[in-house]
C-alpha cells in the first residue's frame, strides 16, 4: 500500500516495463508536466521487447450523464476553463508521445464510466480510487499487486473466467475487465 502515487516509484515502474503498459487514468497532463514520467514512458517504449502502450482517456464533453460529475470528482478545484486546459495539455502529451513512438501507442477515448485509476505494467497492477474529495486521487491510497497478465488478458479476450480461478486471480481480473470494457466502449483515436 502506498500513501500517494508519488510513493509508488511510478517513473521507475514504468521505465522497467518490458512488454506492456495500460494506463487507465482519464487525464495525462501531469505526465507532460513531470519530465521523470515522460522519460520513463520513452524508456519503456524503446525496449526491444516492448509491444504496446494503451492509454484510456475520457471525453471533455459528452452526452453521458456521468462525465460532469466524474470530472468534478477528478479535479474538484478546477474551473471549466482550467479543465479545458488540462484536457488540452493531456491531448498534447498523448499526441507527441504517439508521434514519437508510432505503432506502439494506442489511445482510447472511452464512453464507459471509469471505476478506478489503474496502471498495468507487465505483470503488475497499480490502482487507486476516485472519490468526491478535495484530495485528488494522486494523493489517495494506492495499491500494487502482482498478477499473471497474459493469463488474465486471455480470459478477458475469451470472455470466460475459469471456475478454478483463485480468489486473487478473480480480484485482479476485475481490473483487467474494467480496462477492456473502457477500450470496448471507446473511440480509438488514430494519431
Amino acid at each position: 500500500m502506498y500513501v500517494g502515487l508519488h510513493t509508488a516509484s511510478l517513473p521507475q515502474v514504468l521505465a522497467e516495463a518490458r512488454q506492456r503498459i495500460v494506463l487507465h487514468m482519464a487525464l495525462y497532463a501531469e505526465f507532460g508536466r513531470m519530465p521523470a514520467l515522460a522519460e520513463a514512458l520513452r524508456t519503456a517504449l524503446t525496449q526491444p521487447t516492448f509491444r504496446r502502450l494503451q492509454m484510456i482517456t475520457v471525453p471533455l464533453a459528452s452526452r453521458r450523464g456521468w462525465v460532469d460529475e466524474f470530472l468534478h470528482a477528478l479535479r474538484p478545484d478546477l474551473t471549466a476553463v482550467q479543465m479545458e486546459h488540462e484536457f488540452a495539455a493531456s491531448r498534447d502529451f498523448i499526441v507527441r508521445l504517439a508521434a514519437r513512438h508510432e505503432g506502439l501507442v494506442e489511445v482510447y477515448e472511452t464512453h464507459a464510466l471509469p471505476c478506478a485509476p489503474c496502471i498495468i505494467v507487465d505483470d503488475r497492477i497499480l490502482f487507486g480510487h476516485y472519490a468526491h474529495s478535495p484530495v485528488p486521487m494522486e494523493q489517495g491510497f494506492w495499491f500494487s499487486v502482482a498478477a499473471p497478465m497474459d493469463e488474465l488478458l486471455a480470459w478477458a479476450e475469451a470472455g470466460v473466467l475459469p471456475r478454478d480461478a483463485t480468489p486473487r486471480h478473480r480480484a485482479a481480473f476485475r481490473f483487467v475487465c474494467d480496462c477492456r470494457n473502457a477500450m470496448r466502449q471507446a473511440k480509438r483515436m488514430l494519431l
